[in-house]
Order: C-alpha cells, then sequence, then structure tokens
C-alpha cells in the first residue's frame, strides 16, 4: 500500500520549523519532506527530524529567489556550479535523514532565448546533477510546474517532465508527478499518471483548486492513489496540501487511506 509523507513546507504551519518533524511523528507519519531550507539552519533541522524517529524521503534543492518568481534556474547560462552547489547541499541533508530524493525545479522560460536551447541547456546541467546527487547516495527528481500559478515554467506539464527526463537520460534522474499542477494544468490528474508511470521518482498531492486538504477541491486523493498503485509505483506520496486550519483537522479525512506511514 502506498504510504503518505507530511511535506513540512505546508503542513503544520502553525508551528516553527523544528517543532513540525515531532508534530509529524505524533500524527502518525514516519516520513517528512520540505523544500529549501527546511529550516533557518539545516542542520537543526536534520537533528529535529532524527530526534522524531522520522525518514526525510525528499528534500528540494535551493530554487533560487521564490518569493521574486525563480523556480530554479537550470536553464540559465553561467549558473551552472550553483545548481550543482544546491543539489550537493540538499543531497546531504536528505542523505542525513535516511532518504535520498532531491527535488530539483529547472527554471521558468527566458522569452529572450528559444526553448529548445534552454531546455537542451537545462537537460545538460541536470545531467550534470544526476552526477552529483549519485556521488553522494543520492537521486534527483524534476517537477512540472503549471502555467498559472507559476509564470512560464519550462516544464509545465507531467509529459513535459517525462520528455525532459527522457531527454536527460540519466539513470539517477526522474519525474516528480504532482497531481496538484497537472489539475491546474487542466489535466486529469488520475489519467496523467498512466503517462509518466515508469519514470515516476516521487509524488506529491494537494486538491485544485485552492492547493487545500483532501476534499476542498476536485482532485481525488483515493482516486489518484489507486491510479498509482495500478501503474506499479510503489512510494510516499507527499501531502503538500496548505491546511484551512490546524492540520490534524485537516488530516482527518484522510485517515481511511493512511496505510503504512
Amino acid at each position: 500500500m502506498i504510504r503518505f509523507s507530511a511535506h513540512l513546507g505546508t503542513l503544520f504551519p502553525e508551528l516553527p520549523p523544528l517543532e513540525r518533524p515531532a508534530a509529524a511523528a505524533a500524527a502518525g507519519f514516519g516520513e517528512v519532506e520540505a523544500w529549501w531550507p527546511p529550516a533557518p539552519v539545516a542542520e537543526e533541522w536534520i537533528a529535529a527530524v532524527r530526534a522524531a524517529g522520522l525518514r526525510a524521503v525528499l528534500v528540494n534543492a535551493d530554487g533560487g529567489d521564490l518569493a521574486a518568481g525563480e523556480r530554479g534556474f537550470c536553464n540559465v547560462p553561467g549558473r551552472e556550479d550553483e545548481v550543482l552547489a544546491a543539489v550537493r547541499a540538499a543531497a546531504r541533508v536528505v542523505r542525513a535523514c535516511g532518504g535520498e530524493t532531491v527535488n530539483l525545479l529547472v527554471g521558468r522560460h527566458d522569452p529572450g532565448r528559444p526553448r529548445a536551447a534552454q531546455r537542451d541547456g537545462a537537460a545538460e546541467v541536470v545531467r550534470a546533477a544526476g552526477d552529483a546527487a549519485r556521488a553522494l547516495g543520492a537521486r534527483i527528481v524534476v517537477e512540472h510546474l503549471n502555467a498559472l500559478d507559476v509564470r512560464d515554467p519550462l516544464v509545465a506539464t507531467p509529459a513535459d517532465a517525462a520528455a525532459f527526463v527522457r531527454a536527460v537520460g540519466h539513470d539517477s534522474v526522474r519525474v516528480l508527478y504532482d497531481a496538484y499542477h497537472a489539475a491546474r494544468a487542466g489535466l486529469d490528474p488520475v489519467e496523467e499518471c498512466d503517462g509518466v508511470a515508469e519514470l515516476i521518482g516521487h509524488v506529491q498531492y494537494a486538491d485544485s483548486p485552492g492547493r487545500g486538504a483532501p476534499g476542498t477541491g476536485t482532485v481525488d486523493l483515493r482516486r489518484v492513489v489507486e491510479r498509482l498503485e495500478a501503474v506499479g509505483y510503489t512510494g510516499p506520496v507527499g501531502l503538500e496540501f496548505v491546511p484551512a486550519g490546524p492540520t490534524a483537522e485537516a488530516l482527518a479525512p484522510i485517515a481511511a487511506l493512511r496505510g503504512a506511514t
């Protein structure tokens, strides 16, 4: 049975970052994930995750100034060393917490340069990132981001992510399938599982629209999980939704789906 991971970038927002691992453990989770940075001091977050008896299954690499609109910079000439440094930093954190997966955001389209050239350049950088991650016992996943929430992402749909990962052609680089972003892109988040099944390295979920808890929108978590199981995915599903109130209340409706967490 597919298990769920608590995304500590969105769940338990009522608590400071270093208290969220213990809250996740108390809520019955055995696995967590996080954006970058997971806490102001990464080493303190590692200690908090370990103290809570948790495993971190995924940590994002630094994607730049998110508040200013950046979503990675693999397609930006001259920033290759920054990408590799960000991957190594995230890999060290996730490995220290018993996991292996680094989410590497590719970037947004630069209208001043051909899209194909940017994708080719980004693929080369991600290929090098795959080498850097593998050297540390980690691996990369590439996430598709919808064009409603993020202006002109270079990888906008599950099919884009699959095509990009195939172009990278590295055995340590796979797709992060995000049901929320698929729905926001106007796609069926259940049906889209089929097209990327053999490439999925991690899954994340929030309901859509609104990025809320299951049952607040149109994305049926049970159907998504059932389809993932049908296509052979056995990894965790990261719950990356934003609770409208206390996290414990938002988690209650999915108790029957929790499985082995």
